[in-house]
């Protein structure tokens, strides 16, 4: 007996998406990750080199949109740098939107200070990735 696949998700983001990896059948939506302004890619698949100027350009209290952003333990730990507070030592973000990001790896939010609107709906977290803040 055969088990069918599951049908890939036609359902296209509200927003302006990356892409990656997709193709005609397996996968016609590909990465549903915001392109970041002026790139057409995601966060997670900027180049090396695209990744470092945005991560370079943001200060802390910064209003972020990441939905649909696939994070690596890697990936947030250099966004949470570069919002990082130097006088207290502790990320600081404005707005934020992650909704349908999805989080592997260790994510820690517990020392964030986050003043504005949150938007975490349908986040994907890897059980792996739950972490207490320290």
């Amino acid at each position: 007996m055969n088990s069918a696949s599951p049908a890939p998700s036609l359902n296209l983001p509200d927003w302006p998406h990356c892409g990656h990896g997709a193709d005609s059948e397996a996968e016609p939506v590909g990465c549903r990750g915001i392109r970041v302004p002026g790139h057409a890619a995601c966060l997670a698949h900027l180049s090396e080199t695209d990744r470092s100027t945005y991560l370079v350009g943001l200060q802390p209290g910064a209003d972020l949109d990441h939905r649909g952003t696939p994070f690596t333990e890697e990936l947030l730990r250099d966004l949470l740098t570069a919002l990082t507070n130097p006088g207290t030592q502790w990320p600081s973000m404005g707005q934020v939107q992650f909704e349908e990001a999805k989080f592997s790896g260790n994510a820690r939010f517990g020392q964030v200070k986050i003043t504005g609107d949150a938007l975490f709906d349908r986040v994907e977290i890897d059980r792996s990735a739950i972490s207490r803040g320290q």
